[in-house]
């Protein structure tokens, strides 16, 4: 992977609007852990919380997420993603500047996107998710465990753009949730081509 890039988000975006129709097939599924994660934020929440699914992508999450009760507003920086989706209540936005007033959702899901900010944002993003997320709601990440960040070329999905990925290591980034006001209740790993980190964690009551 290389690390000398201009503007990784606007590459990855622009990646993700070329390769959104053979993506969101081969991502139409739900495997074992990801019913897993959504019935754990579901359990944690009372029906009809408001749920923001950031890094929405074609909307397969933001769907279970509604089938479990739950009010999800699908929030992704790529417009093609979004479009593919054919859902209602999805919102082209940026994770770094939310369209969200602070405290109004119960909770944040961000299933696989975070891994696309260069390490230097994280914690501004993970700011940015405390301010939006009212005191106790909940959030759940999954990123790749590892070390580095980089681009990798998007060969799975046929073409030969770049994504960005940030690796994370579980002590790091829940020093960086703690900073930003989120206490980590729950992480588990799960094996595969790669390793996928799941983090439930709690916004604090006081911050």
């Amino acid at each position: 992977m290389e690390a000398d890039a201009p503007d990784p988000v606007g590459e990855t975006q622009g990646t993700y609007d070329l390769i959104t129709a053979e993506f969101a097939r081969q991502n139409a599924l739900a495997w074992p852990d990801l019913a897993d994660n959504i019935e754990a934020l579901t359990s944690s929440l009372p029906p009809g919380s408001v749920v923001a699914d950031v890094g929405c992508g074609p909307g397969r999450d933001a769907a279970l997420l509604r089938a479990g009760g739950l009010r999800v507003v699908g929030m992704d920086l790529s417009f093609g993603q979004l479009r593919t989706s054919g859902l209602t209540g999805m919102v082209q936005a940026d994770m770094r500047r939310l369209p969200i007033r602070a405290g109004s959702v119960d909770a944040i899901w961000c299933h696989a996107a975070l891994l696309h900010i260069p390490r230097t944002v994280v914690p501004a993003v993970l700011a940015e998710f405390a301010r939006v997320t009212r005191p106790g709601g909940e959030l759940f990440l999954a990123v790749v465990e590892g070390d580095g960040e980089g681009f990798e070329v998007a060969s799975k999905y046929g073409s030969h753009s770049r994504r960005w990925f940030t690796m994370h290591r579980e002590p790091e980034l829940a020093a960086l949730l703690a900073g930003a006001g989120f206490a980590v209740y729950q992480m588990r790993r799960t094996p595969g081509g790669r390793v996928w980190l799941h983090i439930h964690a709690r916004r604090a009551n006081n911050n």
